[in-house]
């Protein structure tokens, strides 16, 4: 838990500090604070905004105003260590670049248009050592090119008849948190979690599913910024007896639509860099490939690296 600033010796003051609900993890029974919304700030006009994600260990910066880079730099070391996190996210405008960049962080992506228009880069700094060591880079570079050399179309598979695809509601969310407890033995976010996913759809996610009959085999949903006008799909996942038929694509499509008419800026993704599926299907929806995110995320029982695709 990040102490307090009198505690830890620290120049910048907390502001407010906001806790998520518990949660419970998947593979523990016993309920803990998975996720710390912290905002700091100082008298020197220094602010920044930060998530401490215990699931994946990593901390990442939200929002930012930097008037002094050692200082606030300085800080989320301190934080990570205190909270144990193998990596800090931090998404810079351009003229930052150059204060990242020389207190040992990398840069792994790059989101054009993020900042309403601005082009985000996407820095890392590996706390951990080991974090950094991608164990399967060589056979993902492999991956990557084999998608990017296939001749691209913007089509997708239509749906048979049996097929129905729609926005979840509240009464489909006990299928969705199934779905997705059927699919993956762990996930970064709290989405075995029913009140969670209630929680987020009434405020800044919306999901999309494709229903067999009565049976939810297929979602995504879309994450909005609204304040920078950008958006993430995200939270991809189709039973495996029905992949292959082009479910998610057709969820995207509906996703990118509503997008469009809110009239978002930029759309981006990380998909399993291991997966061919998901990357094919970015790509072959006219996204492009912006970056891979080292040991990133904890899924299915390990960290792994995300590929970054974007669409504007």
């Amino acid at each position: 838990m990040l102490m307090d600033a009198t505690e830890r010796g620290s120049t910048m003051e907390r502001l407010v500090t906001h806790k998520t609900r518990n949660h419970p993890t998947a593979t523990s029974t016993e309920e803990d604070i998975s996720m710390k919304k912290i905002i700091e700030n100082d008298n020197d006009g220094n602010y920044i905004e930060i998530i401490i994600d215990h699931t994946n260990e990593r901390l990442k910066v939200l929002d930012y105003t930097v008037q002094n880079w050692n200082k606030v730099l300085s800080y989320l070391d301190e934080a990570a260590a205190i909270n144990r996190s193998g990596k800090i996210i931090f998404f810079i405008r351009r003229p930052a670049d150059f204060a990242l960049s020389n207190f040992g962080y990398v840069q792994e992506g790059v989101i054009p248009a993020f900042f309403r228009g601005e082009d985000a880069l996407c820095y890392s700094r590996f706390i951990k050592p080991e974090r950094s060591c991608s164990l399967n880079y060589e056979q993902e570079e492999e991956l990557l090119k084999k998608i990017q050399e296939e001749i691209y179309t913007d089509s997708v598979k239509k749906f048979l008849n049996r097929y129905t695809a729609c926005k979840i509601r509240n009464e489909h969310i006990d299928d969705l948190v199934e779905l997705y407890r059927n699919t993956f033995s762990s996930y970064p976010s709290p989405l075995f979690d029913t009140e969670y996913v209630h929680d987020v759809i009434q405020t800044h996610v919306t999901f999309y599913g494709v229903f067999d009959g009565e049976i939810l085999v297929s979602a995504a949903s879309v994450e909005v910024d609204q304040l920078n006008r950008n958006a993430e799909i995200t939270d991809c996942a189709t039973l495996p007896e029905y992949r292959g038929k082009g479910l998610l694509s057709n969820l995207i499509k509906l996703l990118e639509k509503e997008m469009r008419d809110q009239k978002i800026g930029v759309l981006y993704s990380l998909a399993r860099a291991g997966s061919y599926g998901m990357n094919a299907a970015l790509y072959r929806l006219g996204y492009e490939y912006k970056g891979r995110f080292i040991n990133n995320c904890h899924i299915c029982g390990s960290y792994e690296d995300m590929n970054l695709w974007a669409k504007i």
